[in-house]
């Protein structure tokens, strides 16, 4: 079992912030040795209800393509430059044990040039939020077999937080595409995201009928 750590749900809802102030805070928030890890996330943080100045059309586009899915919730995008995520770290809490810990440690560490874009969301606490999941999870399955490195993983914290009880109320869903270019063009980055909202919103558009 790891070190037994307090670790909170954050309450305060959906995050709107451009890098910088979404670093600031999240580094003034998190204990000294998650800070390396907090300083890699770049400005693609999104909520779906929201429009931000500056956000590139591209990462809107696949946010709402998320969002679109009836029952899903709280859409976010967070990227992570991983090969300056040491997997000695992978240990310790808070934002690094939100990542693909598994798949990091058995590669030993990420791959040249890999980014890690978090496809980050929640469901409703009701029948739609349950076929929102499911559609997700068979979407993802099905980028995987056509030859994306992707997959979806459910998150939850501790059962008890000090004298606080969060259990029932933390869970929540990320999508990890592990995205590699020898470029590190941010340009294709974005363009690849496009495509890829585009394809969501063809699923969404054929089996609009399932829901």
């Amino acid at each position: 079992m790891a070190n037994p750590v307090i670790e909170r749900a954050d309450s305060s809802g959906p995050r709107l912030l451009p890098a910088a102030s979404h670093v600031k805070r999240r580094a003034l928030e998190e204990p000294e040795p998650m800070r390396k890890l907090i300083s890699t996330f770049a400005l693609i943080v999104m909520t779906a209800t929201c429009q931000a100045q500056g956000i590139p059309p591209e990462v809107s586009r696949l946010v709402s393509a998320v969002s679109s899915v009836k029952g899903a919730t709280s859409v976010e995008i967070d990227k992570t430059y991983l090969p300056e995520v040491n997997v000695a770290d992978l240990s310790l809490p808070g934002a690094y044990a939100d990542l693909p810990i598994a798949t990091l440690r058995r590669s030993k560490g990420a791959l040249p040039e890999e980014q890690l874009l978090s496809i980050n969301f929640r469901i409703e606490r009701t029948e739609a939020g349950l076929k929102a999941l499911e559609f997700l999870s068979w979407w993802v399955r099905d980028q995987s077999r056509g030859g994306q490195n992707m997959q979806i993983r459910s998150i939850g914290l501790p059962p008890i937080a000090g004298d606080r009880k969060q259990l029932g109320s933390t869970l929540r869903f990320t999508i990890d595409w592990f995205y590699t270019s020898k470029s590190r063009s941010m340009q294709e980055m974005l363009a690849s995201m496009g495509e890829k909202a585009k394809e969501l919103e063809l699923a969404v558009k054929l089996y609009g009928a399932a829901f």
